[in-house]
């Protein structure tokens, strides 16, 4: 097609829809605005957004035809907003999701996003480069390649439920393609609906031969090994993902309970990491990766490396504030271990909140019973105990203290109450408070 034709096409395109910019620096936005209009775009038919908030309300507002999005944006990350736009949109083939990233790496794993990001341009960029790369893109999404057309093909047989014939199609597609991960995935796709796992997991793998870090074959492979319950296998899949691919806070709740699952702690602090550079932190994602983060200060602990436990507990002090599960767990261990300084820094950190007054009462009474008097530690444990609040740590705290003071008969009261609400703490051992 001779270059006069692509631009006349690409005008067209242009003119048939609403266009979207979405980009943090406003000098980025303003050259990309400026050469879609020297292109032929009409300036108000563009919004341009730094926010991936505003993002989101125009492509559901608008469902804008072109959408160039920076790869990190304030508030999420230009793949999610592609997932966003597929989501609300399956049945648009013909709009142009272009990602602006600003490194090799990050196109590295643009490339790796196949299928869900139609292009990308690497900043810095000359208008020519970017005229070109705009051009070429649309041309290619509205006259697609008999690969693609094939992928397309074989996709609709196989949500059809024709797997036989959409096989055929997806081994024609991977002839046409020297690098067709692609077609991989969704031959892949339909050896997994069939039920030959062990085919399916065969074509993931070689789509990874071709790209490592492909998107779609490292997904297809991790619900594989799920639904196989390889959770091994399938938490070293996720693992690479949330190495290379903007974070995503589903994405993290689902490595970080993995993580769990098969012991691996040590790598929690990778995750918090990416869960610090998180612009939006839902009470779900703090409660999966404080509850990870717990587990790693209690792993370091029964190691011995108590200078890391006390250090990750810090961590989880600053990021879960006001959470009081994690903060009297914390303070329950620290005081456990002796370190009474680190448990008094972390009483501050609870709400105000008069549901969680229970629980700051016990975590103030245990992280202070270094420096409480005998009779503070009977005399506080008791009013907790009386006022209906029973919890282990501050019974043991009150038990023993009523036992330093000569008063056994008080502490056998207590005792026999204490068994009949933990049955399994004091079952078959009797001096098990002591």
């Amino acid at each position: 097609m001779k270059e006069e034709k692509k631009q006349e096409l690409f005008k067209e395109f242009l003119s048939s829809g609403d266009i979207l910019i979405a980009d943090k620096s406003s000098a980025s936005r303003r050259r990309l605005t400026k050469t879609i209009v020297d292109m032929g775009g009409s300036r108000s038919r563009i919004d341009s957004v730094a926010h991936f908030s505003e993002a989101i309300d125009i492509i559901r507002s608008k469902k804008p035809k072109l959408l160039l999005s920076d790869y990190d944006l304030n508030g999420g990350s230009g793949f999610d907003l592609f997932k966003e736009y597929r989501e609300s949109f399956p049945e648009e083939k013909k709009s142009v999701l272009i990602l602006v990233t600003s490194n090799i790496s990050q196109s590295a794993v643009a490339k790796a996003a196949e299928e869900d990001v139609d292009s990308f341009i690497i900043k810095p960029y000359t208008v020519k480069s970017l005229e070109k790369s705009l051009i070429n893109t649309v041309i290619g999404k509205l006259y697609p390649s008999k690969y693609v057309q094939a992928i397309e093909k074989g996709k609709e047989l196989l949500f059809q439920g024709n797997y036989e014939e959409a096989l055929d199609v997806f081994e024609e597609a991977i002839k046409l393609n020297e690098k067709p991960s692609l077609a991989m995935f969704y031959h892949g796709q339909t050896k997994y609906m069939l039920e030959q796992l062990q085919e399916a997991e065969g074509d993931y793998k070689k789509g990874l031969e071709i790209n490592s870090i492909h998107f779609k074959c490292q997904v297809g492979l991790y619900e594989l090994f799920m639904k196989d319950q390889k959770f091994h296998e399938a938490y070293s899949v996720v693992k690479n993902i949330a190495k290379y691919f903007p974070a995503n806070p589903d994405r993290l709740k689902e490595v970080v309970r993995l993580a769990m699952v098969t012991e691996n702690y040590v790598d929690m602090e990778m995750y918090y990491d990416i869960f610090t550079q998180l612009d939006e932190r839902t009470d779900d994602v703090i409660n999966f990766v404080c509850s990870g983060m717990f587990i790693n200060g209690k792993f370091h602990f029964i190691q011995g490396d108590k200078d890391k436990a006390r250090e990750i507990f810090d961590k989880i002090g600053v990021s879960c504030s006001g959470m009081s599960k994690f903060l009297t767990a914390m303070i329950k261990l620290l005081a456990e271990n002796e370190y009474f300084d680190d448990a008094q820094k972390l009483v501050s950190r609870f709400s105000n909140d008069p549901q969680e007054k229970n629980s700051y009462m016990v975590a103030k009474y245990i992280a202070y019973s270094n420096v409480s008097s005998l009779n503070e530690r009977i005399s506080q444990g008791l009013e907790l105990w009386n006022n209906g609040v029973k919890d282990l740590e501050a019974f043991l705290l009150m038990y023993n203290s009523l036992l330093a003071d000569n008063n056994e008969q008080k502490a056998s009261e207590y005792l026999e109450e204490a068994r009949r609400i933990w049955p399994k703490y004091f079952q078959g051992n009797a001096t098990k408070a002591a």
